[in-house]
């Protein structure tokens, strides 16, 4: 027992000498030269070792403002392309399938900087630069930058996924959604967009736990959807500011109080609602 105790000290050390000396870093594919990485979100220290090496190897960073700002030390002196908010509005559609005439001046104005983004990025490719394009939380679940990927598909783009700011939240309640006493499942949904079938009053029939991306403006909107499927005695939750330790809250409730208990309507928040929230394993029938 002693021999093994003395074994397991001495994987544990090396292992920490290696992210002391950073034995840990690997090198990038060299076929690779853009990048997609998952930021993670709420404090910095919740990125991952691979998006961190990314970013070392990468020699010019994409990324609005406020990631520029939050991940500064990460970043250092390295070349970066302050990237406007919309890209990924009407990416893909062309002009003459939008109606509203206020939204066709504005994706006019969105789709000339968008293509001088594109031929920008191109021309750094062109010359052997490596480009890495910063997305918080996890690019795959709701991310704005995903259109890139299809974008410069010839260019056979890397992505290196983040945490999400859903698992964040489910560590912020301490409770998994997966666990319940009536279901196994979980649904990832978000505003209901013009010409989607799975709206949220439609998906909360189906009785599952539910995550729900939100934004300040939806909250009273959200809350009245789910309640075509949800008893107002269901559980709920609001998660605000998932993964920043210093200003992370969980308010819960029930769908039919949980209105009254947030008086002012977060930016940052996620609503979940079932009944894996109050659930209990310790003593179930």
């Amino acid at each position: 027992m002693k021999f093994r105790r003395n074994i397991f000290i001495a994987v544990v050390f090396i292992a920490l000498s290696c992210l002391a000396t950073g034995c840990m870093q690997a090198k990038l594919p060299a076929d690779t030269k853009l990048f997609l990485v998952g930021m993670g979100p709420g404090d910095p220290d919740l990125i991952t070792v691979r998006a961190l090496n990314v970013i070392k190897g990468a020699d010019v960073i994409v990324c609005f403002e406020k990631s520029r700002d939050k991940y500064a030390t990460v970043i250092g002196s390295k070349t970066t392309i302050a990237a406007p908010h919309g890209f990924w509005h009407n990416y893909g559609k062309k002009i003459s399938d939008i109606k509203d005439s206020k939204a066709v001046e504005q994706e006019k104005a969105i789709a000339t900087k968008r293509e001088a983004f594109i031929k920008e990025v191109r021309s750094l490719v062109a010359e052997g630069k490596v480009v890495a394009v910063l997305d918080s939380g996890d690019p795959m679940v709701y991310g704005p930058w995903a259109w890139i990927l299809e974008e410069f598909e010839d260019m056979n783009p890397s992505v290196v996924p983040g945490l999400s700011c859903f698992n964040a939240a489910n560590a912020a309640m301490k409770k998994s959604p997966t666990i319940s006493a009536s279901t196994k499942s979980v649904i990832l949904s978000a505003n209901d967009w013009k010409g989607k079938k799975d709206t949220i009053d439609k998906l909360a029939k189906v009785g599952a736990s539910m995550a729900l991306f939100t934004m300040r403006a939806e909250f009273d909107y959200f809350i009245e959807k789910l309640k075509a499927g949800y008893p107002l005695d269901t559980p709920v939750a609001i998660v605000m500011h998932a993964g920043y330790k210093d200003k992370e809250k969980v308010v819960t409730g029930t769908l039919g109080n949980i209105s009254g208990k947030i008086k002012d309507r977060p930016f940052e928040y996620m609503i979940y609602i079932g009944d894996f929230i109050t659930y209990k394993q310790k003593g179930r029938q």
